[in-house]
């Protein structure tokens, strides 16, 4: 019988995050407009892209600024986001799941990037990553049950004396569409589940 409950919590376990995973939708900004540069327009894959004109988000072409992480970070297609201002950067949306994404440096190798995830401006996770300027470097977050996002970087050292700043570049955004569509699914497979060892507990008591 315990093993027959262990066996069962498992594959409760395995549906579950086989269900988050089925929702997962990757941001490469490929199918923004062509251009070397430009912000991003809140509403863009249901995100807002910044909460005034100081915290937003732009994207950029790989090859408006050659040799520059702006370039190196550029994983898929030609265009990736970056913090417009080098401020601390805010994305925000309806409930969602942060999965990870590809940082990079701008100009200053050794950068920091604080990431933190809010629920109606509580923050409920925080990691800080250091990156590079030589090549992007996908980062797992796993930030669960979240409405707003903020990037903060600070810190490194230019790579080269005349250019430097505080600039850092993301692509391929991922994320779990939404979350609350998530947990019916699981709970009924998981419901189901507990049916069927109810009937199979219920055998073993009559047998015995």
């Amino acid at each position: 019988m315990k093993k027959i409950h262990s066996l069962l919590l498992s594959a409760i376990f395995s549906i579950a995050i086989f269900s988050s995973a089925a929702h997962a939708a990757v941001i490469t900004f490929d199918d923004l407009p062509a251009t070397e540069a430009d912000a991003i327009h809140n509403g863009y894959h249901g995100f807002n892209w910044g909460a005034d004109f100081m915290t937003s988000v732009a994207y950029i072409n790989k090859n408006t600024l050659p040799g520059t992480g702006f370039a190196s970070g550029v994983v898929s297609g030609d265009y990736a986001a970056f913090n417009n201002f080098a401020t601390t950067s805010t994305i925000s949306s309806n409930l969602f799941d942060f999965n990870g994404a590809y940082l990079t440096a701008a100009w200053n190798e050794g950068l920091l990037i604080e990431v933190t995830g809010f629920l109606d401006n509580l923050a409920l996770f925080t990691t800080t990553v250091t990156v590079s300027t030589q090549q992007a470097q996908w980062f797992d977050f796993n930030f669960i049950g979240i409405n707003q996002l903020s990037f903060r970087s600070w810190g490194g050292t230019a790579s080269n004396p005349d250019e430097g700043g505080e600039h850092f570049v993301m692509d391929n955004f991922t994320y779990n569409e939404s979350t609350s569509t998530q947990v019916p699914e699981s709970s009924s497979l998981a419901l189901l589940l507990l049916g069927a060892a109810g009937i199979l507990l219920g055998r073993n008591t009559k047998k015995a």
